[in-house]
């Protein structure tokens, strides 16, 4: 079994718990795929070889080319079993594993933020930056050294902005870290993808999410959070490029609330896109560092 196949079960194992059972059984999927890479070339005529992508089962149709005194045999293909969307998602956040990326999160409504970086899980390297109107945040993360600054933003200042700010200067963060400190606007599920995409179905699970499948092919979530004081639901879609790999993650947040006595309603947009996967990552330490003491 190569690597791909044993990180997609040991996935399987830990997170598709629950699965219905329709749900294909990846396991003897992987061991029809192992036997049909064995077979070789020069297989008997009429052989019909299994192939096996992640857990999806394919079959092919061969003609052989028998003696003159002999029918040719043909091998009707096999329906290819469903793959539930759980198993795809799982599929979705193997593939985007220890791979780096540039990505960028826009959310609406006002004071929403829009966020662009890039990120490299292996090296732990990157940066993200975020525009205010009178500064540009910037995180940068070289070698797991986490560094916190603000840039000058191009343009005018506002009249009331500017005075007593310290451009270009960053504070040094004591110990080492394996991803960004992107929090998503404070959504659980933006918070744990954004930095680290493939960590998204087990953020979907730990949200108790019910994940299906759109007509075109996306993946669909919703799941429902509740408090003291009020309740958020939660709707996404999920979009795949074409190595398989997470694309976009687009979500709709409904949120009711009566903590300030009185029932208070609105909805938060968020789109996070992940692009370029296998960028070179580098990043440049600042000149003007302060260390933090944590």
């Amino acid at each position: 079994m190569n690597d791909i196949d044993d990180r997609l079960v040991r996935g399987l194992h830990d997170l598709v718990d629950g699965e219905p059972d329709s749900a294909p059984d990846v396991p003897a999927l992987l061991e029809r795929g192992r036997r049909g890479r064995r077979r070789r070339a020069t297989a008997l005529a009429g052989t019909t070889c299994a192939l096996l992508a992640l857990g999806v089962g394919t079959a092919v149709t061969v003609t052989t080319n028998a003696p003159p005194e002999r029918p040719g045999v043909t091998a009707r293909a096999a329906r290819p079993e469903q793959v539930s969307p759980a198993l795809r998602l799982v599929s979705a956040a193997t593939a985007s594993e220890n791979i780096s990326y540039r990505m960028r999160l826009d959310n609406s409504g006002p004071g929403g933020l829009t966020y662009e970086g890039a990120f490299d899980p292996r090296t732990a390297t990157g940066y993200v930056r975020v525009p205010h109107d009178d500064s540009i945040q910037t995180e940068l993360l070289i070698d797991g050294t986490r560094y916190e600054g603000a840039e000058r933003p191009q343009g005018e200042l506002p009249p009331d902005k500017g005075p007593g700010e310290t451009y270009g200067r960053y504070g040094q963060h004591p110990g080492k870290y394996d991803r960004l400190a992107l929090q998503g606007d404070g959504n659980a599920v933006l918070g744990a993808v954004a930095p680290d995409p493939a960590a998204l179905f087990a953020a979907l699970k730990s949200a108790n999410a019910t994940v299906t499948e759109n007509p075109d092919g996306s993946l669909h979530f919703t799941y429902t959070t509740a408090a003291r004081d009020g309740s958020t639901g939660t709707t996404g879609d999920v979009t795949l490029d074409r190595d398989g790999r997470i694309a976009t993650v687009a979500l709709t947040v409904t949120w009711e609330s009566t903590a300030k006595g009185r029932l208070d309603r609105g909805t938060v947009t968020s789109t996070l896109a992940l692009f370029d996967y296998g960028v070179e990552v580098k990043v440049e330490r600042p000149t003007d560092v302060v260390m933090i003491s944590e």
